[in-house]
């Protein structure tokens, strides 16, 4: 019976919706652990916990960007923007995992979807999208390391205040922290992404104390005032709604990263349902965190003081809910911020990888070392941020420049969610959401596309982009386009076109086999017999 539901799901194309309503056909997708991904050494051994722990990274960003937003438009005003984008990043999770469930041999996460479903209307996009993803993750390493750096200073060196100039930059004491953090990060992701892990469920755990106290206890400690949160979108001189989006812009890139986990689809050991897991539960989780953290520390500090240190503010709140804790949440944030280093690591070496093997890029950055990771990816990242924090300083200007490369691979992956429905119709997917998803797909699209354009044009409001910001984001798309010019013409020696003119396969139209599943999804079939009827 069950073989006879297999074949009659195959032949008609019928929709995943019917797979998971049958447990014997369900069974045929989640079995033994997957073999070493093609061309590979490392095998999949991560399930979908692993996943989640690598999304506790996401709240660190929150408490990087949180003070400044309560600082310049008030506690209510952040917190709805906060939920906003945190309710956005969810539903995109949720679509995410029919498409990296689509294709889970694919390195690269939504870069590659992307690219995937728009090949053959054009090349172009493919570079396009994983530049714009890998500029905005890699530029951040630096701002994390000077963040901890800046926070080791402000608890246990307060008196290491020498600098040195490069010519382009002052640096002092936060950068040589920065910079060995750096190196750390970059030391146990080469080496493998189990050793990684271990040091992500340790600052994973360690962070959530911090997010659970602020999350919860201010509620209970006499301290917290509704009086705190202020409505202030009018302090920014300009319309509401252009600051309420400029702001949204900023503040997106703290959230969206939560899709990071699809980078890791070929190396779960049952792609299929540990990949699901890890991004719905990720999105949840994330979209909880940023209503109740903003409401909670919102409502406990005032105003003036993030003001006066939009970072360092947290050290006073929590020593009001817990005397004596300035040093516990500090070694707490610097766990977060490592966790977020080790999570950008992993995540940006897979696209630049999964670029290189899709021809994107240079073959050189597709070459992963003995254990199996993208060192050289990796290393790339490394060079590129000491560059950063030694002679560009705070880093600033060139993360915002990111947020727009980033905002814009998330438009390309939603548009090909809904290219990928329309063009493929009859593909396998093991996970289909129901038809409504397309029209919030579709409104997801549409609200990016604001956040890209209203944001882009308004980053005076905000203080973080401008032209220069813009500048440099156009030259690394431009790059992209160059090195991807590079791998086809002189490297594969190829002829340079703007649409892939290569057919659809015969998975795509549906015409397959029971056995066409186990090469599509060999971690997740099995040769269980069927049920007796």
């Amino acid at each position: 019976m069950c073989s006879s539901v297999l074949r009659r799901w195959l032949a008609n194309g019928a929709g995943p919706k019917d797979l998971r309503g049958d447990d014997d056909v369900t069974k045929h997708l989640e079995q033994e652990a997957a073999p070493p991904i093609a061309g590979e050494e490392r095998e999949p051994n991560l399930r979908w916990w692993d996943g989640f722990t690598i999304s506790l990274a996401i709240p660190a960003a929150l408490f990087i960007g949180m003070g400044a937003a309560i600082g310049a438009i008030g506690g209510w005003t952040a917190l709805v923007i906060l939920a906003t984008v945190a309710t956005i990043a969810c539903l995109q999770n949720f679509i995410y995992s029919e498409v990296a469930t689509m294709f889970p041999r694919m390195v690269g996460g939504i870069a590659a979807y992307a690219n995937e479903a728009w090949r053959r209307r054009s090349t172009i996009v493919g570079p396009l999208a994983a530049f714009g993803y890998w500029f905005a993750w890699s530029s951040s390493l630096g701002v994390y390391g000077l963040q901890i750096g800046y926070l080791a200073q402000a608890q246990w060196f307060p008196d290491q205040t020498w600098s040195f100039s490069t010519g382009l930059a002052d640096v002092g004491f936060p950068h040589i922290v920065g910079l060995g953090v750096m190196i750390v990060g970059w030391a146990l992701n080469v080496v493998g992404l189990r050793l990684a892990m271990w040091v992500m469920y340790v600052t994973g755990a360690i962070l959530l104390v911090p997010v659970l106290v602020f999350a919860l206890a201010p509620f209970f400690s006499g301290e917290w005032d509704i009086n705190n949160l202020q409505w202030a979108l009018g302090d920014s001189g300009f319309p509401g709604w252009q600051t309420f989006i400029a702001w949204a812009f900023v503040l997106a890139w703290t959230v969206f990263g939560v899709e990071a986990v699809s980078s890791f689809t070929p190396e779960y050991k049952k792609p299929v349902s540990d990949t699901r897991r890890a991004l719905r539960v990720s999105g949840i989780f994330v979209l909880f965190v940023f209503i109740l953290v903003p409401l909670g520390v919102g409502g406990l500090a005032k105003r003036e003081d993030v003001i006066a240190d939009p970072v360092a503010f947290y050290l006073g709140l929590f020593d009001k809910l817990m005397p004596g804790g300035s040093l516990i949440v500090t070694v707490c944030l610097i766990a977060g911020l490592l966790l977020m280093m080790l999570m950008t690591y992993a995540d940006t070496g897979r696209v630049l990888e999964g670029s290189a093997r899709s021809g994107l890029t240079i073959k050189q950055l597709g070459v992963t070392n003995r254990f199996g990771m993208p060192a050289r990816a990796s290393t790339l990242d490394l060079i590129f941020n000491i560059f950063l924090i030694f002679f560009v300083g705070g880093a600033l200007a060139i993360v915002t420049a990111g947020i727009t490369g980033y905002i814009l691979c998330h438009i390309l992956a939603l548009s090909g969610f809904l290219l990928l429905r329309k063009d493929r119709p009859k593909r396998l997917r093991p996970v289909k959401l129901s038809r409504i998803w397309v029209v919030i797909a579709s409104v997801l699209l549409g609200i990016d596309v604001v956040l890209f354009v209203i944001g882009l044009a308004s980053g005076e409001i905000t203080g973080y982009g401008g032209p220069r910001e813009i500048i440099i984001a156009v030259f690394v798309l431009a790059l992209s386009l160059v090195l991807f010019y590079i791998r086809r013409v002189v490297q594969d020696r190829k002829k340079f076109v703007w649409r892939d003119p290569e057919p659809l396969t015969a998975e795509d139209r549906g015409e397959r086999d029971p056995e066409a599943v186990g090469s599509l999804f060999p971690s997740e079939v099995s040769s269980a017999p069927p049920r007796a009827e």
